[in-house]
């Protein structure tokens, strides 16, 4: 046997463990904030019996946020952040690994209405970088190596081996740049760490428990006079879109601001001041959105309208307080429960199917806000039963080609 097919052999044994790796990070991860959130948010407050403890808990996250991040340094960086990175310099730094980690784990801790997906993106990303520097059989493989890592990580966060995939390799419809696919080789290897990455994870759940990712959403035929609905609700989320880009303007100039005038300690408790605020009045603002996603799909019925439809614009807000003001995080999970709280309150007030009302929103309003269309479509795909995915497809790409004008400029 020839020295080269050997290689590949090694090295597609080093995607799999790679992959396996990931898992494990990312399951040590969840874990950690779920048996921080039980602690936190179910067994003291039942102990305590105090009517402001909402308040009281997320103002003295943003004040421990504030004062070792004050130390430390304000990450985690974002997702776009972490992909721009190693597309352009083909590497991510690992020295402050487990820095990151904690930053983006604590503003979980304490009710951050932002996900997870940001910060374990920058952790996995930099100790790939780490195994590339000091394992010998990567050097010429480097450039490959970071996206792995997202590939791996995305997808097993979200459940869905197909979006984990996708985002690293699509490119935004609103530039220049047309989408360019992997080679057959990159693209093996990309799916060995993702299936292994799943594999494991899953295993892991089983063996020890513990889960996250979205709901199933199911659905009864979709009526011709439903149908007629599409449009409308797809310009529903279209103008959440442009709505959360609003906001994030608005909240970046304002925090920009505060934190150039004051120490970085101030911003964030004002934003955990905002987010207890919030969180008092409307409790499904609070942290990452999935298992209050999966409340609202068994009970949407309790809501009315206006509070299900206010309740997702004002996490719509929240989301990107939290963001600007120190408390880092990812937005993925936060906008779909977005659109589904939208979804479930246009679904009770024009009466018509439910799961078409969440997936021409939700689809909408990513598109608009990720300008990727085929990953918005396979990020919802495992959430919706088939008959709905040529919806999600249209409102996808009607809401990733609207033009943004001032609201798609960087800050």
């Amino acid at each position: 046997m020839t020295r080269k097919p050997i290689n590949k052999i090694v090295y597609l044994l080093f995607c799999a463990l790679l992959g396996a790796v990931i898992a494990g990070v990312v399951w040590v991860f969840l874990k950690l904030m779920g048996v921080g959130i039980e602690l936190l948010w179910h067994i003291l407050p039942e102990r305590l019996d105090f009517p402001f403890y909402t308040l009281a808990l997320c103002l003295l996250g943003g004040l421990i946020l504030g004062l070792y991040k004050g130390r430390v340094g304000n990450y985690p960086d974002g997702l776009d952040e972490v992909i721009g990175r190693v597309k352009r310099e083909k590497c991510y730094p690992y020295d402050k690994t487990l820095t990151v980690f904690l930053c983006a784990l604590l503003p979980l801790l304490f009710g951050g209405s932002i996900g997870p997906e940001a910060g374990l993106t920058g952790v996995i990303v930099g100790l790939c970088c780490w195994a590339g520097d000091h394992m010998r059989f990567l050097r010429g493989q480097m450039e490959k190596v970071p996206e792995l890592g997202i590939s791996a990580a995305l997808g097993v966060l979200f459940g869905a081996p197909l979006f984990g995939l996708a985002v690293p390799i699509e490119e935004a419809s609103d530039t220049d740049r047309e989408t360019v696919l992997p080679k057959a080789a990159k693209l093996i290897s990309n799916v060995t760490a993702v299936m292994a990455a799943f594999g494991t994870f899953w295993a892991l759940n089983r063996i020890f428990g513990g889960a996250m990712g979205l709901p199933r959403i199911e659905t009864p035929d979709i009526t011709a006079a439903e149908r007629l609905w599409g449009i409308p609700l797809a310009l529903v989320g279209v103008g959440c879109g442009y709505l959360y880009l609003a906001f994030e303007k608005l909240t970046h100039r304002g925090f920009s601001s505060l934190q150039a005038a004051c120490p970085l300690v101030v911003s964030t408790t004002l934003g955990g001041l905002i987010l207890g605020i919030f969180g008092t009045v409307l409790p499904l603002t609070l942290f990452s959105g999935e298992e209050q996603m999966a409340e609202l799909t068994d009970h949407f019925l309790d809501f009315t309208p206006w509070v299900l439809i206010l309740t997702g614009i004002a996490k719509l807000f929240l989301t990107n307080v939290c963001i600007q003001s120190g408390w880092r995080g990812g937005h993925f999970f936060p906008v779909i429960f977005c659109g589904v709280s939208i979804g479930y309150g246009a679904a009770l007030l024009s009466g018509i199917n439910e799961a078409f009302c969440l997936g021409m929103v939700t689809a909408a309003l990513l598109g608009v806000i990720m300008r990727k269309p085929v990953a918005v479509t396979l990020l919802l795909l495992l959430c919706f039963p088939v008959r709905v995915i040529p919806w999600l497809i249209l409102a996808a790409y009607l809401g990733s080609l609207v033009p943004l004008g001032k609201l798609g400029k960087t800050h």
